[in-house]
């Protein structure tokens, strides 16, 4: 395990600063090896996610329990990300992180401490009104299901608020964690979160013979005892690195007060994107029974690769940056910057596009592979490839768009992400609204699509502005896209997709079209980019794969 990644043992006492070099070659190298434990986590946690959603698949298909299943963890989704990782991005690790690479190790641990007090107060706000208001949120984001499929979400909204909870906990200590550099252990422990569903659904199901809602039930409670053995694990490790767990209420201290104005723009932006997520879950509830769940399945799908690509990047991407913001002359922290925006980018480029080209044309492979079991058959898996292949057009671009709005993030601007993403809600909604009753669940996939572009243009444009140093460069060169070999990812992406074209109709009469076949085409897929990727120098890819 490399450095930045080794956890910190109890008998090891918390550092100062650690130097690092804010750009250049071992800097990037840095940087990709940080990305590289990132995705290593995630991909485990999401495998594990996997196998819990093919659970839930088999034993559910597309009936009434899954569309219950699919809207209540959306609702404690979309609450993790408002209150959780997306906000704490915006707010918490840029001024954390800064007090560190300033050497204020003795105030970044009091802010620290301080926020997790005003974090436990909103937390257990939260839960007490969510369960209290659980029928108002079911039919606010529901409001298309009958009254058994209200019912039963009602229920188990009511235990995903609690457990929402606890995540935002756990969600502060991985603010903690990545900003030590410690990358590993936080976005490695969701595994356990899965696990425990698992273990819910393994029991209820095979040793009770539990089915339909008690069957759901089972599942709601086992996330929750998975969030709490989540946090549980995060905790150790976060003490360590602060010397104490006790949570402060010190609403004077400067940093904290800086937080907190960062918080409304964070939080506005945040939230209208959630309200996005709510919007399309609101939508896709008139669409008959089963479209809640094909929907589900679909971003399941694609939430695999951006997690990895987007979502681990930014994660890495942030600290790094927000240390970049403590160099006092504005002309070495641009420069730093920029080349640290530039690898992002590099690495986002290199993963995405050829993944995109596989949800785009192989999505029949990915939902045999990862779906096709039980009550999720060949007609549901109809149903979902084509939305999986629509979120494909997505990847790039959402991916691209956690980076740079990261960017601002880090130089403390939250508001102009938030304008954006108003923008990008409304032009979603709109495009949904005309497309779904002739396309179905399909129609509001692409309204999400077609605003994803909408909002990266927008922030591309910002980022530029202010990285620019006034010396005539060009976009590109202030967005650091220089480091982008976009011939060499294009091609790094086709020929994988031609070889696994040619793989499918040679295999489809030998093996079918089912998860045995599907497999054999995307490890030719599979096999086909990492020669390709070595061979075309790609470092962004080389460094993933040593990983």
């Amino acid at each position: 395990m490399p450095e930045d990644a080794r956890p910190l043992t109890a008998a090891e006492p918390a550092r100062g600063p650690e130097r690092r070099p804010a750009s250049g070659a071992s800097g990037a190298g840095g940087a990709a090896r940080a990305a590289a434990v990132v995705m290593a986590a995630i991909f485990a946690s999401r495998l594990v996610g996997l196998v819990r959603q093919r659970l839930v698949a088999h034993w559910f298909g597309t009936s009434a329990f899954a569309d219950v299943i699919a809207a209540a963890f959306r609702v404690g989704n979309i609450t993790q990300n408002l209150l959780g990782e997306g906000t704490l991005s915006a707010s918490f690790i840029p001024v954390y992180a800064r007090l560190r690479a300033q050497g204020k190790q003795r105030e970044a641990t009091h802010f620290a401490l301080s926020a997790l007090g005003l974090l436990l107060l909103t937390v257990v706000g939260l839960s007490v009104v969510g369960a209290l208001a659980a029928p108002l949120i079911t039919r606010l984001i529901a409001a298309g299901f009958d009254a058994d499929r209200y019912q039963a979400t009602v229920r188990m909204v009511r235990i995903t608020f609690p457990m929402t909870g606890l995540l935002v906990m756990g969600a502060w200590a991985l603010g903690v964690l990545t900003s030590h550099r410690r990358f590993l252990l936080p976005y490695a422990a969701p595994v356990l979160w899965n696990l425990t569903q698992i273990a819910a659904l393994g029991v209820a199901a095979g040793w009770l013979s539990w089915r339909g809602g008690a069957l759901a039930m089972a599942l709601a409670w086992g996330a929750l005892g998975g969030a709490v053995l989540q946090v549980l694990v995060l905790l150790p490790s976060v003490r360590a690195l602060l010397g104490e767990l006790g949570p402060r209420f010190d609403a004077r201290d400067g940093s904290v007060r800086e937080a907190a104005r960062r918080l409304p723009g964070a939080l506005l932006g945040r939230g209208v994107i959630q309200l996005s997520g709510l919007v399309d879950t609101f939508l896709v509830s008139f669409l008959g029974t089963g479209a809640n769940a094909v929907h589900g399945y679909a971003q399941m799908i694609y939430l695999l690769p951006m997690a990895l690509l987007g979502t681990g990047e930014a994660a890495v991407a942030l600290p790094e940056l927000a240390s970049d913001t403590a160099e006092r002359d504005e002309g070495r922290r641009r420069e730093a910057m920029r080349a640290r925006l530039g690898g992002s980018l590099a690495r986002v480029f290199t993963l995405t596009v050829p993944t995109a080209l596989a949800l785009i044309v192989f999505g029949r492979e990915l939902c045999a592979l990862l779906l096709q079991t039980g009550s999720f058959d060949r007609d549901a898996r109809a149903r979902v490839v084509p939305l999986v292949a629509a979120y494909g057009f997505a990847l790039l671009a959402n991916a691209t768009g956690r980076v740079l709005g990261t960017t601002l993030y880090a130089l403390g601007d939250t508001h102009t992400p938030a304008r954006y993403a108003m923008v990008r809600v409304v032009f979603s909604t709109a495009v949904s609204l005309a497309l779904m009753w002739h396309l179905g669940v399909l129609g509001v996939v692409l309204g999400a699509v077609a605003a994803a572009w909408l909002e990266v243009a927008l922030l591309a444009r910002k980022v530029r502005r202010s990285l620019a140093d006034g010396s005539g460069a060009t976009a590109g060169a202030a967005l650091g896209l220089e480091h982008v070999r976009i011939v060499r990812v294009l091609l790094a992406g086709a020929l994988p997709t031609g070889a696994a074209l040619g793989a499918r109709y040679a295999l489809l009469p030998l093996l079918g079209d089912g998860p045995l076949g599907a497999a054999a085409v995307l490890a030719v897929f599979g096999a086909v980019f990492l020669v390709a990727a070595q061979l075309l120098g790609l470092g962004g890819a080389r460094s993933f794969l040593r990983r």
